[in-house]
């Protein structure tokens, strides 16, 4: 019969906490999932036709390597010329980290300017 004194169990226990600990730190590492998200100046179309100016988030490139998806939630939205404003749905695997990767391409001609406004930080 084996026993363990009252230090060995002590010991044994921190050595069980930190291995899963740095185990799950290891396995969130690889679950972090990224986006790229640009705000831009856009237009949308209201009801009785009336074309109004605003600014929205569109879907960026994908990010090689992760699975989280950025889409238009109109997806006719893109098939304009110049495309129009969709609010965009972003699908995130349960439990993983979402980093969002956002360009800031504000920029307004202002009635009556022939010189374009670009918003404080752009990127």
């Amino acid at each position: 019969m084996i026993r363990i004194n009252c230090m060995s169990r002590t010991t044994l226990k921190a050595a069980v906490l930190v291995s899963a600990f740095l185990l799950m730190v290891v396995v969130s590492g690889f679950g972090q999932q990224q986006i790229n998200l640009t705000a831009a100046p856009t237009t949308t179309t209201l009801p009785d036709g009336t074309t109004v100016p605003m600014w929205g988030y569109s879907c960026g490139g994908v990010v090689s390597g992760s699975t989280a998806t950025c889409a238009a939630l109109n997806p006719a939205s893109t098939n304009t010329t110049p495309a129009t404003w969709s609010p965009v749905v972003i699908t995130v695997p349960v439990g993983q980290v979402l980093t969002i990767n956002l360009t800031n391409a504000l920029s307004f001609t202002p009635t009556g300017a022939t010189t374009a406004n670009t918003s404080p930080h752009q990127s």
